[in-house]
């Protein structure tokens, strides 16, 4: 049973509230707002029915405790002729509002109403939640936490979003996540990559059409635009939409309707657009491949997700992951990597980004045949190419240090042969038996110039 804190200083009212609700509710009552208070910190309750004039705290001001500490619901109850206090309490945060002399019908309403209303508000915070939990994004890397933290926010706004990144970053995983916290959660979340729409299904595609609209329309086809309405359309890939489509594209979203192919009846459309490109969608302004216009349309949040090379921290955790996920899925006893298999992944560069790190420790989980990935599971172009760079790295360390050598042995000769000569370059020179201009540059070299890397 729900419960329900009836707040009045009149014994005799509280006694006829109780008496009322307690066959369909829990019933807790109290004399005054500090009571009250504490019973809301010590007890579950659903919602709070609370006279406005009370000694010790009135209801005005238990009602903005109530909303500084805990999310209930409040019914206001004001004599009748005050309406100022109902209105003034609805500003607070007062779920409603009911005048004396009480109407028990209109109160049992309104209960139930607030009742309904805080379950709803519960399930629904509940789903999103659980979202976010299920959402996959997982980072150690300070800019992507930036990202994540900032979700929300970009949730609430209900605007245009463009993201950017190298393919394979997780961009569609930026994009549900910000439909999934959004007002939208329940809708559709249609993902169309446009490269693979061919040009001429362009219009079919997204507009749909009706039957008989051209060979081969057999029935009527709802489009993108349609059956994201009311939801978010994520267009990956924008980058890639002809010219051509772009102003049709626009045109919708400027209008907010759609025609379908072989009707002449518009429909509304109501959709968030976000969109994701790894292309330079501003060279592509200045080369008249994408529409100036478009860009500032769908530009409004825009997100930068980093590749996955750069996000070192980034390589071992989703590794982890990724092998405990696929262990669980193939049934395997599987602890983690090795060290040596740590220090190969860390050292690829990963052009494909996390969608390849995934299907690497696919494969790898299902090759290994002990409790740890060890480099011998790790496919061989990943081992292969990392070999490679750990052998150019290995290069440029020997030089940098046969380089570091070498000037620690011209300072020390340098400096033993103007010992030898009292300071004097001449004489150094002849004593070395080199020009003296090529030993003022070596002395000008390990004395000012610093050391030559």
């Amino acid at each position: 049973m729900n419960t329900i804190l009836f707040v009045d200083d009149e014994i005799r009212m509280l006694d006829l509230l109780s008496m009322h609700f307690s066959q369909n509710y829990r019933v807790l009552t109290s004399k005054n707002g500090v009571e009250a208070l504490e019973i809301t910190h010590k007890m579950n309750v659903d919602l709070i029915v609370s006279d406005i004039k009370m000694p010790k705290m009135d209801g005005m001001q238990l009602l903005k405790e109530i909303k500084s500490t805990v999310d209930v619901p409040v019914i206001i109850v004001t004599a009748f002729g005050s309406i100022d206090n109902a209105v003034d309490a609805m500003k607070i945060g007062a779920f409603d509002y009911v005048t004396k002399p009480i109407n028990i019908e209109d109160l049992e309403m309104k209960i139930k109403r607030a009742i309904d209303y805080a379950q709803i508000k519960n399930e629904n915070t509940a789903l999103k939640e659980k979202i976010k939990k299920q959402s996959g994004l997982i980072t150690e890397d300070d800019r992507m936490k930036e990202i994540i933290k900032s979700i929300p926010e970009y949730a609430t706004a209900d605007l245009p979003v463009l993201i950017l990144g190298e393919s394979g970053t997780g961009k569609e995983l930026i994009a549900r996540a910000i439909h999934d916290q959004s007002k939208r959660y329940l809708t559709p979340f249609i993902a169309v990559n446009v490269s693979a729409v061919p040009s001429e299904l362009f219009e079919s595609e997204f507009f749909g059409y009706e039957r008989g609209a051209f060979t081969g329309a057999t029935s009527k086809k709802i489009g993108k635009f349609e059956a994201a309405s009311g939801g978010t359309l994520f267009l990956d890939e924008i980058g890639d939409m002809p010219v051509e489509h772009q102003s049709k594209l626009l045109r919708v979203l400027q209008d907010s309707k759609i025609t379908r192919l072989g009707s002449v009846e518009e429909v509304n459309v109501d959709f968030r657009l976000i969109c994701a490109t790894n292309k330079p969608l501003k060279e592509m302004i200045e080369k008249k491949t994408f529409r100036e216009d478009l860009y500032y349309r769908i530009n409004v949040i825009k997100i930068e997700i980093p590749p996955l090379r750069e996000r070192i921290a980034d390589i071992e955790t989703l590794s982890i992951y990724y092998v405990q996920k696929y262990a669980d899925q193939f049934k395997q006893n599987l602890k983690g990597i090795s060290t040596d298999a740590m220090k190969v992944l860390k050292a690829y560069k990963w052009p494909g980004n996390v969608r390849e790190l995934q299907n690497m420790i696919l494969r790898s989980v299902f090759n290994s045949k002990s409790d740890v990935i060890k480099i011998q599971d790790l496919p061989e172009e990943i081992k292969i190419r990392t070999e490679a760079v750990d052998y150019k790295m290995l290069l440029v360390k020997k030089h940098v240090e046969r380089d570091r050598i070498y000037f620690q042995l011209e300072k020390e000769f340098v400096n033993s042969l103007l010992a030898r000569a009292n300071g004097n370059v001449s004489k150094a020179a002849e004593i070395a038996g080199m020009d003296r201009r090529l030993l003022q540059n070596i002395i000008k070299k390990v004395s000012g110039g610093g050391e030559k890397k």
